[in-house]
């Protein structure tokens, strides 16, 4: 990679004529000396500043947090072809003025250093400017360093940008450069600090521009330039498109060219305390076509500023209602950020990748974790006075700053474990975010708990723990991330790992349970996380949930929703084929599976039932495609009469029950006759007040939940009426229960299982054990259904 797109356009604007005026004589008359150095950043945070903007109250120097600053690179003062330092232009007229003058002091009183950049870049093959520049370079080491001591500044950063040719003396730029910074270098005041702008594929090896070996004893630092990269990466491996395209300016990962290269690289040729990892606070912006990651540009490329791109949602040429925000899906470490709306006066689809709070915290993250010297900002101004940008930096570079991580043991005697989760933040640590991957069954990663609070606050720490569930034989990943002061997201941590070992300890009476809310969510109940396929928020449509019988179960399941379709979670289930649905008519209200797991029936609000089957597989075994089940014998039909709720089938798979809303149980057979209707011990006729049927395990017998959370016993014929029970939830004269559930280990005589509330809360009833955690959203009647293995 060469000089970046970025760095030219800055470099043009400081040759370019003066937009505002700027008094050429310095008032006070002198700067004052640098103070003890920031105790504030743990590592070197050097930022750069345009020069005509320093003093702007909104992106200059009055805007920005000296706090969490170690150096500023004034950018800066050309340097002519003959080695002089050209005399006029926005970057020679700011320094050489009051404006310098108050930059200076205003750094200096918190302890910050400020260094002069000395521009000087060709790109040219055969660098006739460079080549000229460099052999001129005497001239530029004077002037530079008379700019530099008498405007009071603490070193000299060189944006020396070029490429390695045969120069006309017959030196290559390469070893003409390496000279120029040793002169430089020894000619330079005693402490003052010399650092060099390279580029983020210098580490690659010797042979480019920049000699890093051979430069490293002559500078202080290294600032990588690690940006620009989407011009690059579309025909690096992996590419993700077949011609430029957008994508992010600086990936951390699994990109051809990315910044967790660039640190392996640089670290294995120079040492980590001389290398500054530069980040953009800006990104790119395009109309695309077609619309989706990596769009391919359709219109000119335009840099955009972070403080731009944080309003673009806002801004009065965005189409309302067309603005969406995602996170790159190639880099999901790096989490780069990319925005797609609607533009009304370019009649297009635009999208704009750019770093946010996020992004930048997983690159600040990779400076620590490879202990590089520091990172380094592109522009300051860029991002001014955003409080964010500032908390970020604080968050990851202040004193007593912890990464965020999580600690499991790497083996699970017990399904039940525990996870530690840790991270302390300079703007403080209001809750941890955490996600778990099931690794055995390449499951996404999905949420486990969301807003946590820390429970501990210690030597500037916050921790917490929480209690993990796992199936046995199962191997799992976790990720942590923060929420800090102001709510900012901070990035995923690395991911730790661990095994449920084989034979482990059931903590709990089932293997798993599951709560489904109406809006299609699956929340596990004291047990595993599972991944769904489908969720409405805010639209209340889904209508029953399941685990699918089996081996594994209940990690497999459907969902169904009120037009009759099938929405698989967990792995197991590749697909179902439902001749039946209701487009726009919501009639769906439940659905059972056989005992084999390859099939079952959907009820609709008339009584019928309408055979399904699906294809699945056992861990990774294929198991095919169940037959379609035959029609069911039997049953009750109410034309026209939305009274049918739930239905059961034996676990014998020779027939079942539907429930009306009145209580009423009725009868059918799977391949046989239907069976007589079960002897009840309650029924309402005229009030829909029956919400849930549940079998005792192995039994044609149950019991039918009223909304208040009665539980009211049936019997088959020739079974014993099961036990009324004696404990349990009831809520007289409100209309609150929503499902049963009975373990698997219930007999006739001793069932013991859970009622679920529309709260979400699980009620233990038999003597069963509480189960916790589990899903709650008080005040919110969103719980549907219960289920487990």
């Amino acid at each position: 990679m060469t000089h970046p797109v970025i760095t030219r356009l800055e470099a043009a604007q400081a040759a370019g004529p003066m937009q505002a005026p700027v008094d050429p004589t310095p008032g006070p008359t002198s700067t004052i000396p640098l103070s003890a150095p920031n105790p504030g950043p743990q590592r070197e945070v050097f930022g750069f500043v345009s020069a005509g903007v320093i003093a702007d109250p909104g992106v200059g120097y009055p805007s920005w947090d000296f706090s969490m600053l170690s150096t500023v690179a004034y950018f800066g003062e050309h340097v002519n072809w003959d080695g002089n330092i050209i005399q006029s232009g926005v970057g020679w007229a700011v320094w050489n003025s009051s404006t310098r003058v108050a930059l200076i002091n205003a750094a200096h009183r918190q302890g910050v250093k400020v260094v002069l950049t000395l521009i000087l870049s060709d790109g040219k093959a055969n660098q006739p400017v460079m080549c000229s520049g460099l052999g001129w370079g005497d001239r530029t080491i004077a002037q530079g360093i008379q700019q530099m001591t008498a405007g009071g500044a603490d070193g000299i950063n060189l944006d020396y940008e070029g490429q390695n040719a045969t120069c006309v003396n017959g030196q290559s730029s390469q070893s003409m450069l390496i000279s120029f910074v040793q002169k430089m270098h020894a000619a330079m005041p005693a402490g003052s600090y010399l650092s060099m702008d390279t580029y983020s594929g210098s580490g690659e090896g010797p042979d480019g521009f920049f000699n890093l070996p051979a430069l490293a004893p002559y500078v202080d630092s290294f600032f990588v330039m690690a940006y620009d990269m989407e011009y690059y990466n579309w025909y690096g491996q992996p590419a993700y498109c077949s011609r430029m395209c957008l994508g992010p300016t600086a990936p951390l990962t699994n990109y051809f060219y990315n910044d967790t290269r660039t640190a392996v690289e640089y670290t294995a040729t120079v040492p980590a305390s001389k290398v500054i990892l530069g980040v953009p606070y800006y990104g790119r912006k395009a109309c695309i076509s077609p619309v989706t990651a990596n769009g391919y540009p359709t219109s000119s490329i335009i840099a955009e500023d972070y403080l731009d791109a944080a309003a673009e949602q806002a801004y009065s040429d965005t189409a309302p209602n067309t603005y969406s925000i995602h996170r790159d899906p190639h880099d999901p470490l790096g989490q780069e950020r990319f925005d797609i709306w609607g533009s009304i006066a370019n009649q297009c689809a635009r999208e704009l990748y750019w770093d946010d709070f996020a992004s930048l915290g997983a690159k600040y993250d990779l400076v620590n974790r490879y202990n590089l010297r520091g990172v380094g900002i592109f522009t300051l101004n860029y991002g001014g006075g955003a409080p964010e940008l500032w908390c970020d930096l604080r968050d990851h570079f202040s004193a007593g700053h912890v990464p965020a991580t999580a600690t499991v043991d790497a083996q699970q005697t017990s399904t039940a474990f525990t996870l530690t989760f840790a991270a302390g933040q300079g703007c403080g640590v209001r809750a941890f975010d955490l996600q778990e991957q099931d690794t055995s069954i390449a499951q996404p990663w999905t949420d486990v708990a969301a807003n946590l609070a820390p429970t501990t606050y210690a030597n500037q720490t916050y921790s917490g723990t929480l209690t993990i569930n796992g199936f046995p034989q199962h191997a799992y990943q976790f990720r942590v991330r923060t929420r800090d002061g102001h709510g900012y997201i901070g990035a995923w941590s690395p991911p730790v790992a661990t095994q449920v070992l084989p034979g482990a300890t059931p903590a709990h009476p089932f293997r798993g349970m599951y709560t489904l809310d109406a809006y299609g969510g699956v929340s596990p109940d004291a047990s595993p996380a599972v991944a769904g396929t489908a969720y409405w928020p805010g639209w209340s449509i889904a209508r029953a949930g399941h685990g699918m019988p089996g081996p594994e179960a209940p990690q497999s399941g459907l969902v169904l929703d009120g037009y009759g379709g099938f929405h698989p979670y967990g792995p197991d289930i590749t697909a179902v084929l439902a001749p039946t649905y209701w487009q726009g008519w919501d009639i769906a209200r439940d659905f059972a599976f056989l005992p084999t797991g390859l099939g079952g029936y959907t009820l609709d609000g008339y009584g019928r039932l309408h055979p399904f089957s699906i294809s699945r597989t056992a861990g990774f075994r294929s198991l095919g495609t169940g037959p379609p089940p035959p029609m069911p014998v039997g049953g009750t039909y109410w034309q026209g009469w939305d009274i049918a709720r739930k239905v059961v089938i034996f676990s014998d798979g020779t027939g079942g029950y539907v429930l009306d809303g009145y209580g009423g149980l009725h009868g059918f057979g799977v391949g046989r006759p239907a069976p007589p209707d079960p002897t009840l011990t309650a029924y309402w006729p005229g009030w829909t007040i029956a919400r849930d049927v549940v079998l005792i395990p192995g039994t044609h017998s149950g019991y039918v939940l009223d909304g208040f959370g009665g539980l009211h016993p049936f019997a088959a014929l020739g079974d014993a009426m099961p036990p009324a029970f004696s404990d349990g939830p009831y809520w007289h004269g409100w209309d609150i229960a929503r499902g049963v559930w009975l373990l698997p280990t219930s007999t006739l005589s001793q069932p013991a299982g859970y009622v679920l509330d529309g709260y979400g809360g699980v009620h233990p009833v038999g003597g069963a054990p509480a189960a916790s955690p589990t899903p709650y959203w008080p005040g919110q009647d969103v719980a549907r259904g219960i289920w487990g293995a």
